[in-house]
């Protein structure tokens, strides 16, 4: 009888996680994930958040996403079509920052409530996350962030987008990247948590988020690297980065403090 017992409270389990995964992708649509990625974490592999930039697709993240496989990671992949369409910066984190909030406490529950993984976003993709760490608690859930020509310190070139920001839809996150734009100035003042560790990683050879644009501030929680020769969209497809960014995740504080939870 017992065990006909833990069969059905088995099965009442799933069919609650069910449910509420189907609630939240109602919720944020945007941020519906992959069939694949609800798959690898069901398996209990660690979750790693991973972010394209503007206007790109998920497939742009692909290198990255497959070393993050390869290595026993579930890289946590979203439905966005593409990133910044038809919403702001702000608006976005705001999802994303709910968003992650449900998917904790719906996959992880009991001695894993507290669980922190790491994300990693390249170029705008970097920024939201950054706001969702530093303006809205998402130390809370994130660990170790890496941002890839990410420029959170904003760029001047983005005043382009200033006259059609209400016109163009497409422009409204664009103009959110403009060094002097509100959402910049809040960020700006924003702390960095001491909790999660900061990595910026920058290219030399991009003039679209030059490693200014891209730079931490010098804390014992921040790291920049500054690599050369890499344009602004070689840098998601390139091995180099992709390596170096498995090797920050890999790192062996993050892995101590995370194995506790899978």
């Amino acid at each position: 009888m017992k065990a006909l017992k833990d069969i059905r409270d088995f099965i009442l389990l799933l069919a609650e996680k069910e449910r509420r995964e189907k609630i939240t992708d109602s919720l944020f649509p945007d941020w519906k994930l992959a069939d694949e990625s609800y798959s690898l974490v069901r398996t209990g592999r660690m979750p790693v958040i991973v972010i394209q930039g503007y206007m790109m697709k998920r497939e742009s993240m692909k290198e990255i996403d497959h070393a993050l496989k390869n290595a026993g990671f579930a890289p946590i992949s979203f439905h966005l079509r593409r990133l910044g369409t038809d919403k702001g910066i702000e608006e976005l984190a705001i999802e994303l920052r709910m968003f992650l909030e449900m998917f904790v406490k719906n996959n992880f529950n009991g001695n894993r409530k507290n669980i922190r993984i790491p994300a990693i976003g390249f170029s705008m993709g970097g920024v939201v996350l950054h706001y969702v760490v530093r303006a809205m608690d998402g130390c809370s859930f994130i660990n170790r962030l890496i941002s890839i020509a990410s420029p959170i310190n904003g760029l001047s070139y983005a005043a382009l987008a200033i006259p059609f920001k209400n016109i163009v839809r497409q422009l409204k996150s664009a103009y959110d990247l403009w060094e002097g734009s509100e959402f910049i100035k809040k960020l700006k003042k924003k702390p960095f948590p001491p909790s999660c560790y900061f990595i910026s990683i920058s290219s030399e050879g991009d003039w679209m988020a030059p490693p200014r644009s891209c730079l931490l501030p010098e804390f014992p929680n921040t790291k920049n690297i500054v690599l050369k020769h890499l344009f602004h969209s070689d840098l998601p497809f390139s091995k180099k980065v992709t390596d170096l960014v498995m090797s920050l995740i890999l790192e062996t504080e993050t892995i101590k403090d995370m194995l506790k939870y899978f």
